[in-house]
């Protein structure tokens, strides 16, 4: 069996300019942001980016000149305020956004990971969302003629999740308590043609084995492992840490502003050597603060 365990910098290195990438979790919880770190530092170009329901993950990506277009349901910061790097490069035409319903969103990921190109959906009928592009086709049923609207798979070239924990073969678990279901996660991880899988802790394959129903992604689905503890931090991580608010706050002030992102960029990725580097930055006092389970699950 093939171990799959690599650095971020070589996950990372996968990721061409010009392509499409899928990004996992939603709103602001459980992004693959230790990822998204060093998608910036490794000044990625021209990315069509996927999503789901999106955070600081997309905009922090649209604030360092990465994205041409995206694609998702939702682009906020949810209780925190706007995501106004997103907001500032969509009035001025840097960039393009295709807007989903979460239904449809999830339809299109569905489609990648079924191995479909489209799947027909009557969610945008009679829709304000329903503009005809080249993502979204009018049909009718081959069998009783309704109609239905065709929605493109997202079957991006590289899908990139954070999940709880795994094992270096690439067999992925959520742990068993967790606040939200993680179903669209799935989707995107098999819907790509690489995915890229960020975990908590890397586990023992004995561990993995002791609780078979926690695997969620077979190691069949994923193409590289990274070990990148809080990787989804100031997101929160289920039942394993919360989000930080006084960090997004701080985020969110100076996003408001092109000099104030541009010098977050610079303070918290750009002069930072890695995910590692920027977890001293922030402190380990507010790292344990915001931790809810202590200690290490089925290492």
């Amino acid at each position: 069996m093939k171990k799959k365990v690599i650095s971020m910098r070589e996950a990372i290195s996968n990721i061409r300019n010009n392509s499409t990438l899928g990004i996992g979790g939603s709103l602001i919880r459980r992004h693959p942001i230790a990822a998204i770190h060093e998608i910036i530092r490794q000044r990625k170009k021209n990315l069509t980016i996927y999503g789901w329901n999106n955070a600081n993950d997309f905009d922090l990506l649209i604030a360092a000149g990465c994205v041409r277009e995206a694609h998702s349901s939702y682009v906020g910061m949810a209780n925190v305020g706007q995501a106004y790097s997103f907001r500032r490069a969509l009035e001025k035409g840097i960039i393009r956004f295709i807007d989903h319903s979460e239904t449809t969103a999830i339809d299109r990921f569905r489609a990648g990971a079924s191995g479909v190109n489209f799947l027909p959906s009557k969610s945008l009928l009679n829709s304000s969302l329903y503009v005809e592009n080249e993502y979204t086709k009018p049909m009718k049923c081959p069998f009783t003629g309704e109609e239905y609207v065709a929605l493109k798979a997202f079957q991006p070239d590289v899908a990139i999740i954070h999940a709880h924990k795994a094992d270096v073969y690439g067999n992925v678990q959520l742990d068993r308590k967790r606040m939200m279901d993680n179903e669209t996660d799935i989707l995107i991880a098999k819907s790509a043609k690489f995915t890229i899988v960020t975990v908590e802790q890397i586990v023992s394959e004995d561990a993995i084995c002791s609780s078979p129903t926690d695997t969620v992604l077979p190691k069949l689905f994923i193409d590289a492992v990274v070990e990148a503890p809080y990787g989804a931090y100031p997101t929160s991580c289920d039942t394993r840490y919360d989000y930080d608010l006084d960090h997004l706050l701080l985020y969110n002030e100076r996003s408001k502003t092109e000099e104030g992102i541009s010098s977050y960029l610079e303070e918290y990725i750009y002069q930072v050597r890695d995910w590692e580097h920027f977890l001293e930055k922030v402190g380990i006092d507010s790292l344990i603060s915001l931790t809810r389970t202590q200690g290490v699950h089925q290492s």
